[in-house]
């Protein structure tokens, strides 16, 4: 990647309950989805929720559709990698969804990613290309070549590193927008954001130093290798409450999910006291009587 850190310096230049649950629950939440995608680099702190599961993340561990992935704020990257050897590289402080399928982005086909906050750049290879990724107010849509977007504190960013880009707006009477190689948009959510034709200086020194460095693919050694997840307790309805009360579409799925979790009195009590944020729970807590048959 010395032609990629180049570019970077050039535009400097100018301009990441219990120990396990019980098997039959497992079964009944773990992901149907293949899990084409897999955990090949990790420095620093990250856990992964697969299905129910929390696991440690770890290099080896493979993703389902779904997985919501959220490092520390002292990682320096998480790497995935996918089909075709496209890669998704996660920042400190991040928390994102792997392949969203209760969410369907305009071309009619679940988004790569939804960067709920944090850093995340997204690269295809050899004219592969990524489904896109959603944010709480951007759509970026189906690309080839290599994007980074932010998201955090009501601002978002993104650069067209090595791609052309297509996105839209997520606020009230949002617009399309387009990016050309290099050029750079950045935006709080609220109103319309504007284009540049290259990031500032001062964007550019929170961005990840590992997204500039050139990191090699693992997944082909790695496949071949036994690897057992490593089991966390929870996830506790505090580790969830983000996720939970995130967008609708995005949570759609998350009431079969996590529904046997329900059943913990802490993650019950935490479900009550914010159902304003989720109401779909309500049914799970207060569930209609059914009637006896005649």
């Amino acid at each position: 990647m010395h032609q990629k850190t180049g570019k970077w310096q050039g535009v400097v230049r100018h301009r990441i309950r219990a120990a396990a649950l019980g098997l039959l629950t497992l079964a009944a939440i773990q992901p149907s989805h293949a899990q084409d995608w897999m955990l090949t680099l990790l420095d620093g702190d990250a856990v992964v929720i697969d299905g129910a599961r929390r696991l440690a993340a770890a290099p080896g561990l493979r993703l389902g559709a779904g997985a919501l992935v959220e490092t520390g704020a002292s990682t320096t990257v998480v790497r995935l990698e996918g089909p075709e050897q496209a890669t998704v590289d996660l920042g400190p402080d991040t928390r994102a969804m792997l392949i969203p399928t209760a969410m369907a982005s305009r071309g009619g086909r679940s988004p790569t990613l939804y960067l709920l906050q944090g850093a995340a750049k997204l690269t295809s290879r050899g004219g592969a290309t990524l489904q896109g990724l959603v944010t709480p107010g951007l759509e970026l849509l189906p690309f080839t070549g290599s994007a980074v977007v932010q998201v955090g504190k009501g601002q978002q960013a993104v650069f067209a590193e090595a791609s052309r880009l297509e996105f839209d707006e997520r606020r009230a009477g949002g617009v399309s927008r387009t990016l050309g190689v290099g050029e750079f948009y950045s935006g709080d959510m609220a109103r319309a954001g504007t284009l540049a034709s290259r990031p500032g200086a001062d964007w550019l020194k929170q961005v990840p130093r590992a997204f500039r460095d050139p990191l090699p693919l693992r997944a082909a050694a790695l496949s071949d290798r036994p690897f057992e997840p490593t089991v966390l307790p929870g996830p506790t309805y505090e580790q969830l409450a983000q996720w939970l009360g995130a967008e609708p579409g995005l949570r759609r799925d998350f009431v079969s999910r996590f529904k046997p979790l329900a059943h913990e009195a802490g993650f019950r009590s935490g479900l009550k006291s914010n159902l304003h944020a989720h109401p779909e729970w309500g049914e799970v807590l207060h569930p209609k009587p059914t009637k006896p048959p005649r």
